[in-house]
């Protein structure tokens, strides 16, 4: 995998331009049905077209770094769209016509808690960063392919034909991270959750292992009452109960990719829940 750029970082939705929540919510739920709520009536749902998606994207992107695409977006709103992007989300993006991340994803919120989590996941942040790096090659490590300091020659002092070269179809990439389910508060089997204080300290916990930066994790541990009364309310099965209690520091993928069940993980990607998740975190008093 290509390495990424300062910028990429700082520009394809930044840790600081989080609104809270992100991988947590959207993971695999993107494309649910049951997972995209209806816009607000205040916000036009006409479709815009791909040119002006492409620049309004553009803006959001690249901003600040004085590059652009070169293709007029076409990457980027590909990007959007094959993550599901709703016609009202896009409009609002464009009518928007802002630089500002931050502005942008909690506005966003407004239209549709999922669209919101959409543009704030991983996976759309890394099909960004592609598009990124075809106008802004990505720098190659220190001691990848090169001298010990990333410049090409014998010494590594020589940087003169220094020359980026992308690994091969078969070479060995980095591993993604890996999911941790081992509860941090182990809950017997048979054990009743009756009462949502039972979940705050494991909600916080997991909630926290997706958490970019100590702001976010300070937001989980303010709105954890709050998720917990969520979560008990929402009629999760005694199982799911139970693991979530656990707090598993899980860090990757979907929290709803490790329900124990199927009805449950359905639950978990409605508009209402969600919706829900993301007002307790949006009014957390940090």
């Amino acid at each position: 995998m290509a390495m990424k750029t300062p910028m990429t970082r700082k520009a394809a939705l930044s840790a600081a331009a989080l609104a809270v929540l992100g991988s947590l919510l959207a993971g695999c739920s993107a494309g649910s049905e049951t997972a995209q709520p209806s816009p607000s009536p205040s916000t036009s749902a006409a479709k815009v077209t791909s040119e002006d998606l492409g620049k309004a994207l553009d803006r959001l992107v690249f901003q600040g770094t004085g590059a652009k695409s070169t293709d007029g977006g076409a990457c980027l709103v590909r990007a959007a769209q094959d993550k599901k992007l709703s016609d009202a989300a896009q409009a609002y993006i464009v009518g928007k016509g802002s630089d500002d991340i931050a502005a942008v994803a909690n506005g966003l919120r407004e239209v549709s808690a999922m669209d919101a989590a959409i543009m704030l996941s991983p996976e759309l942040g890394d099909k960004f960063d592609v598009c990124v790096d075809a106008v802004i090659p990505p720098t190659p490590a220190p001691d990848a392919t090169t001298g010990k300091d990333g410049k090409d020659g014998k010494d590594g002092k020589d940087g003169k034909d220094q020359v980026y070269v992308p690994p091969n179809q078969g070479q060995e990439l980095p591993q993604a991270r890996q999911p941790d389910l081992t509860p941090k508060f182990p809950v017997p089997q048979g054990t009743s959750i009756s009462s949502s204080s039972q979940l705050t300290a494991g909600l916080v916990s997991t909630f926290s292992a997706y958490a970019l930066n100590e702001d976010q994790k300070k937001t989980y541990a303010a709105s954890g009452a709050c998720l917990a009364g969520v979560v008990f309310q929402a009629g999760f099965s005694q199982e799911t109960l139970r693991f979530l209690a656990g707090g598993a520091p899980i860090g990757a993928g979907s929290i709803s990719d490790f329900l124990p069940k199927d009805e449950d993980k359905k639950i978990w990607k409605s508009k209402d829940f969600t919706s829900a998740l993301v007002d307790c975190t949006a009014s957390a008093n940090v």
